[in-house]
């Protein structure tokens, strides 16, 4: 009977606190995260999930990761002046899972699509009070950068470019650069054991057909039978280690030179 009015007891304590059951989740983003302070917006669909302080860490092509209380947001370059977004969606989410298109153009300080619209601007900036649409925590001139010329270098000294994820993303966006059938850019990226990897094209933003062709670890071929071009590649389960992705351009098409973009989702 003691035991019973014990289990009782603690049963009317939790019921009398609910606020426990959801603190398990609270989890404030910009704790942890690098970068620096800025002021932010994330509106969703006319809805505001973002507004006031937020971490904001950079890339040098003006790909950016933006962290809230509750909610962040990531956008990453898909070419000059077209960006992709995704968020969390939720704040229990410790992914930004949820996509929020690929339309983002560039618009002073923040970046919008047609489901939603994200900012960023330098605290200092704004107390200056200097105008908040030419302040863009420095997107507009990474942005400006032909992150082409890095994968062209790292391919004249023999070198692969390495593919990592941001904190929290299981979707990485890749672009480069191919002149004739005889180019080739090289990519390597770390998976654990068990995984699916998706390599698909992004033909929108792409200025020709590209073959895609994937290296398990061992040095084996890991690609499925695909009698296209092979613009996607699907390995699973994968094994741990370096995978190893090349890209050129699709022999069974028309030559081309300029831009391709890629997308890579392990998961």
């Amino acid at each position: 009977m003691k035991t019973l009015k014990t289990l009782m007891a603690a049963i009317m304590l939790a019921a009398t606190l609910p606020g426990q059951a959801t603190n398990a989740y609270a989890q404030d983003w910009r704790k942890d995260a690098e970068g620096r302070e800025v002021d932010c917006l994330l509106q969703v669909k006319g809805k505001t999930y973002l507004k006031g302080t937020c971490m904001y860490d950079a890339d040098q092509d003006g790909s950016f990761r933006l962290f809230g209380d509750k909610y962040f947001v990531y956008l990453n370059m898909l070419e000059k002046g077209v960006a992709s977004a995704s968020w969390n969606e939720s704040p229990k989410s410790s992914h930004a899972q949820a996509p929020l298109g690929e339309d983002f153009k560039q618009d002073g300080a923040c970046w919008v699509g047609k489901r939603a619209k994200i900012c960023a601007t330098d605290k200092a900036d704004k107390k200056e009070g200097k105008d908040e649409s030419q302040k863009d925590v420095d997107q507009k001139d990474a942005a400006q950068q032909d992150t082409g010329q890095k994968d062209a270098a790292q391919k004249d000294a023999g070198q692969p470019s390495r593919i990592k994820f941001d904190k929290g993303a299981s979707t990485a966006v890749v672009t480069g650069k191919l002149a004739d059938f005889d180019g080739e850019q090289t990519y390597l990226i770390e998976v654990g054991k068990g995984q699916t990897m998706t390599v698909e094209q992004l033909n929108k933003y792409s200025n020709g057909q590209i073959s895609i062709y994937v290296t398990d670890p061992q040095g084996g071929d890991a690609n499925d039978l695909d009698a296209s071009c092979h613009g996607k590649a699907t390995v699973t389960p994968t094994m741990a280690g370096d995978y190893k992705i090349q890209v050129m351009e699709c022999k069974k098409a028309d030559p081309w030179k300029g831009k391709f973009a890629f997308k890579v989702t392990v998961k």
